[in-house]
């Protein structure tokens, strides 16, 4: 039975006022007057008793309509969304939309994609019947709507007056969080069947596109280990696999667009142009409606940002009047990076928004406590959630199907609004582009690693940017540009994409703590130079707009017996090596000339090829390689194709997943195994080369690894109870992680010539447990940066892993860990580390060593002299220890340092947020420690960042090729 409350915003929900505003297609039917229609009485006992605390309703969902034609979840699942202990497999719900679309003229369904395992991506379209029919000319409406050029201002406006919205609610991209997906199963159901007013103004005035599951293949995962909890009693295994390659990052890949549910929902806005895009998420308690606190993105229109506030002020307070606790805005998340999925449309110029709610379970949770920082009135939570309360899945059904409900209404009654903020959008990007301060971006065709070059522009065009390239040389705003180059012209819709792509970041450490990554300007974290013009007469030059992705034709020039492929560094080259793997190369040591032209150190020297064979992988790959009489006078060494061992932990795969995905992408053949076998040892046996990616967790808990509490076992492999679990690996029992055992393995691994490599939390291990001798991890509580593009610079160039790589710098990716320290003398005394705890906060009793900086009036005094030694470590022993504090054999082998930060902490930064750069000064990025006849490659810069730092895979794929001849050039030294 309703509650007065709730039956008074039931009526004033039935008797809305509804415009008659004409359609694209034509004027659509009137909303009905309220009507009593059939109740599905059993569906509204079940949403009442699954409902453990009744203050999570509204009058929306309280209820479920019934049909004689179209089955209810209740009638095809047997039973509701929001009934505890019960999930639904991809899959199924996909099953129930299709059956929705046969049974119900205003459903339509579709497949999107498919994952990286061969499931189904899919869509349901929702609206009346009339607009369903014509749903092809309302996408021309809103394509129209979208490029001010093509589109006139009076067209413009007749199409805001007949066009319809587009709300495109996506859901299931991280796979722990079920409950999107289940409330999804019920609310196409109720848009399609419903008939008050309030939906009827919905489906009447706008398009609703629902795709229940994005990550299809990590859903169907999460149900197994559900029900194999709740069948067996045994502990469930973590879901340490969601999709193929990665978990949570899924959601970070709107840059990078590697992923296949990235790539199938920016197909779909390029092909649709949503309104709105709503994905949503649980990781709030009750429900946060997306703004965020700021910074927000510059290059953000103000509409957009003005829009996410508009509609959440909208379902905050509906919600609010009807006494439903902790529903806010504003406090989570910044609105500054433009990595996740609902920033494919705002990149897009559409409306990107979400959701967090708290977890459906799907398990009850009796007295749930929140914390203060939770419950606490802020001014952005005037309602906030309680300290004590019993959840359960239906609380969360209902709580983000009444406010998605809300959102749909509001922008169904106000849809002339909505559209034309798109058009505005759309329109002030072109604008701009004519008349603002960037008026193109030239990317010079022939770089050093010019295949990168062509990978950056087919995957910038992939997201629609409009990309031309020169027919003839010219100069625009001061910048040569030459004949085929490609010109990025702004005055186009998806400028604002281009901008936040290529753009520089500047986070100030004042703003609220970053959210993810402060700084990813493109062009640098792929190694390449990108120029702006300022001069509106770069329209009017020579240029050709690319109609199809740039595929450059490799060729094999002159003559001769031997064939030279320089390395330039483009990521190719490693395919190359492992597509003609029994075809005998060498790599020069050095740089050298042939017929007056130049090689690289790191060339790829092919003594006797069959060139037929060499000819159609340089073809195919779009390398270029010269046929030449003789093998060059230069040092070299074989290039040895190893067997590689890929290693991963059972706790957790979420990073060493891009490392994968780049092995896997250009074709380097490996073993994946997980931590618990590496005990078993014969590792050398077996391998040549470990890659022991980023695990995201503590030295300690990565070698304890899963833990071995209780006698049950935990298995992770297919079976009939679960049949999506093993497909990329699988064990009887997880548990028991690296171990002391493991970790003496992988160092006698290396001591038998093995080379090890790794980033992140496997190098931290690898110190602080004392694998790598004379590299120790630093503490750094004066450090503050997240996710930032820092300058690297070259400390030994003759070390094979800096191969291809042209200067003495590069932009490289860090976010706060590891810092390195390579050897050192007066180490261990904390008393004079700077940055040791409480050096942040305690009185410095030398201040004088840092002078204050004076701006000099005579001009000689410019020249002041810098402070002695500024490079010698913090301890009153200096440079080395007295004898009287040493002891022991002087080591015999020495890390080699390759790439370090920049000796002055102002040089450090390039895009996105750092204070207290001064504790990286010096510090090591890549370092190659010898241990007996192999070698430990260890980066505190992380090369296979996302899919977004291709610039710095070569770091990584050189350790690979070059994995047994890593001392090459130490006489350099």
């Amino acid at each position: 039975m309703r509650t007065p409350r709730i039956v008074t915003f039931a009526l004033l929900a039935s008797t809305a006022a509804v415009p008659t505003v004409a359609t694209a297609q034509a004027a659509p039917a009137a909303d009905a007057p309220a009507a009593v229609q059939r109740q599905d009485e059993e569906y509204g006992r079940l949403i009442n008793e699954y409902l453990v605390d009744k203050r999570f309703t509204t009058e929306l969902v309280d209820h479920m309509p019934a049909s004689d034609t179209v089955p209810s979840p209740l009638k095809f699942f047997g039973r509701i969304p929001g009934k505890p202990g019960e999930l639904e497999y991809s899959g199924d719900i996909a099953r129930y939309y299709k059956e929705l679309a046969r049974t119900s003229p205003r459903v339509k369904f579709w497949t999107v994609g498919k994952s990286e395992e061969g499931r189904d991506i899919v869509v349901i379209a929702i609206a009346d019947e009339e607009t369903l029919k014509n749903l092809d000319m309302n996408k021309a409406a809103l394509a129209a709507l979208g490029d001010s050029r093509r589109t006139s201002e009076a067209e413009a406006r007749k199409l805001i007056k007949t066009a319809k919205p587009l709300y495109w609610i996506t859901s299931g991209i991280h796979s722990p969080e079920t409950g999107g997906p289940q409330m999804l199963i019920e609310l196409a159901y109720r848009l399609a069947v419903e008939e008050t007013p309030f939906i009827q103004k919905i489906r009447n005035n706008m398009v609703t596109f629902i795709t229940p599951v994005l990550e299809v293949d990590g859903r169907d995962k999460m149900v197994d280990t559900y029900y194999y909890g709740k069948k067996t009693g045994n502990p469930r295994p973590p879901m340490m696999y969601w999709g193929k390659y990665v978990a949570h990052d899924n959601n970070r890949d709107g840059m990078g667009q590697y992923l296949r549910l990235t790539q199938a929902l920016t197909k779909g806005t390029l092909e649709w142009h949503p309104t709105v895009l709503h994905d949503l998420h649980e990781a709030q308690s009750y429900l946060y409606v997306s703004t965020g606190t700021g910074p927000y993105n510059p290059s953000l229109d103000p509409i957009a940002s003005n829009e996410w506030w508009l509609l959440a002020e909208t379902e905050v307070m509906e919600m609010t009047k009807r006494n439903v606790p902790g529903v806010f805005t504003y406090g989570f998340y910044d609105g500054w990076v433009p990595n996740y999925l609902f920033w494919i449309a705002v990149t897009h110029n559409s409306f990107g928004r979400f959701y967090e709610v708290q977890s459906y379970g799907p398990d009850i949770q009796k007295g749930l406590k929140l914390p203060p920082s939770v419950t606490s009135r802020e001014w952005f939570r005037p309602n906030p959630p309680l300290p004590t309360i019993d959840w359960g899945p239906r609380n969360n059904t209902n709580i983000q199907e009444s406010a998605i409900l809300f959102a749909l209404n509001k922008v169904a009654t106000d849809r002339e609004t909505y559209l034309e903020n798109y058009w505005i959008k759309n329109k002030n990007a072109v604008d701009i582009g004519r008349t603002g301060d960037i008026n193109a971006w030239v990317i010079p065709a022939a770089q050093t690693a010019r295949l990168n070059v062509v990978d950056m522009v087919n995957g910038l065009r992939q997201q629609g940017v409009e990309i031309s390239v020169a027919g003839a040389p010219f100069t625009a705003g001061g910048v040569n540009v030459a004949a085929g180059d490609y010109v990025i012209r702004a005055d186009q819709p998806y400028r604002t994409l281009v901008d936040m792509y290529l753009g520089v970041q500047n986070y100030p450490v004042a703003n609220p703590r970053p959210y993810d990554d402060t700084g990813w300007t493109m062009q640098y974290l792929r190694n390449l130079t990108v120029k702006t013009v300022k001069d509106p007469g770069v329209f009017n030059q020579p240029l050709t707009l690319l109609a199809d992705d740039v595929r450059p034709r490799g060729v094999v020039s002159g003559s001769g017996p031997v064939i030279l492929v320089n390395h330039s560094g483009d990521n190719e080259l490693v395919s190359f090596r492992f597509r003609l793997a029994k075809t005998k190369m060498l790599a020069a040591e050095a740089p050298f000339e042939v017929g007056g032209r130049k090689y690289a150190a790191g060339t790829f020297i092919l003594p006797a090829a069959n060139r037929a064979e060499v000819e159609k992988v340089v073809a195919d790959l779009g390398l270029s390689a010269e046929a030449v009489g003789a093998v060059p006078s230069v040092a070299s060494h074989a290039l040895s194709v190893p067997r590689i061992g890929y290693m991963h932990s059972w706790l957790r795969t979420q990073d060493e997943g891009w490392w994968r995905a780049a092995f896997d992408h250009y074709g380097i053949p490996y073993t994946y195994f997980a931590d618990i076998k590496a005990r078993a040892g014969g590792l050398r046996a077996k391998y040549d080369v470990i890659v022991y990616p980023n695990v995201g967790s503590s030295a300690q808990d990565q070698v304890v690894g899963v833990a071995m509490n209780g006698t049950k076992p935990i298995p992770y492999k297919k079976s009939a109870l679960t049949p999506n679990l093993g497909t990329l690996d699988s064990a009887d029992d997880i548990r028991g992680g690296l171990g002391a055992d493991g970790l003496a393995e992988l160092k006698k691994f290396v001591e038998q010539g093995g080379t090890l490599i790794g980033d992140g939390s496997t190098v931290e291990m690898l110190a602080q447990y004392g694998i790598a001798a004379g590299v120790s991890v630093a503490e750094t509580p004066k450090l503050y940066t997240k996710g930032a593009v820092m300058r690297g610079v070259f400390k030994d160039k003759a070390s094979p892993l800096a191969y291809g790589y042209a200067g003495g710098e590069m932009p490289v990716y860090f976010s706060q860990t590891p810092v390195l320290k390579v050897g050192g003398a007066g180490r261990g005394m904390a008393y004079f580390d700077p940055n040791a705890p409480g050096s942040n906060i305690a009185q410095k009793v030398t201040p004088n060593e840092t002078p204050a900086h004076i701006s000099p009036w005579e001009p000689e005094q410019a020249k002041a002299a810098k402070p002695a030694n500024a490079d010698v470590p913090n301890s009153p022993f200096g440079s080395a220890l007295p004898v009287s504090r040493t002891g022991g054999a002087e080591p015999t082998q020495h890390p080699r340092v390759v790439m370090s930060f920049p000796a002055k902490a102002d040089d450090i930064l390039l895009s996105g947020m750092l204070s207290g750069g001064e504790a990286l000064q010096n510090n090591a990025l890549l370092v190659d420690v010898p241990q007996g006849k192999g070698h430990m490659v260890l980066y505190a810069l992380r090369p296979f960042w996302r899919w977004q730092t291709q610039g710095s895979y070569f770091l990584g794929f050189n350790a690979i090729i070059n994995w047994d001849h890593l001392d090459a050039g130490k006489s350099a030294q």
